[in-house]
């Protein structure tokens, strides 16, 4: 029997840019699935774009408060799930957050037409990882 199993040491994971101010640290893809573990960080002033979630997603709070503008008031330790067809408005983070997010498909980032302009898939965040060790083997 093979075990599947495994712990991630998430301190061990480096911060990938994903948008000004706001990072991402991959810990799992599932290329089968097309699904994705992340916990997003955001600076007091970071911004993430206006999206729609194309597969339902999780997310846990772990730091920081703010309002979203579709689905409400957050704080630590709140479970938010988004829909698949969701689409967000632009989420400015008023103070430094930090939360985990559990995504069952992408999620597009939207032009101001609302055309999908970026998509946050398992291969971008495969390219964002491959740049971000190329990035720290130059150093």
């Amino acid at each position: 029997m093979i075990d599947a199993s495994a712990t991630i040491h998430c301190e061990d994971v480096p911060w990938l840019p994903l948008a000004p101010k706001v990072g991402v640290r991959v810990l799992k893809l599932d290329a089968t699935e097309g699904s994705y573990t992340v916990m997003i960080r955001a600076e007091a002033g970071g911004v993430l774009p206006r999206h729609r979630h194309i597969g339902e997603a999780e997310i846990y709070m772990l730091e920081g408060s703010g309002a979203h503008p579709q689905t409400g008031a957050f704080r630590p330790g709140d479970f938010i799930t988004e829909r698949a067809g969701a689409i967000h408005d632009p989420l400015e983070f008023g103070e430094n957050t930090l939360l985990l997010m559990v995504s069952r498909g992408p999620s597009a980032f939207l032009a101001p037409d609302g055309s999908d302009m970026v998509l946050m898939d398992v291969p971008m965040l495969q390219g964002l990882m491959q740049r971000g060790a190329a990035q720290a083997a130059a150093q």
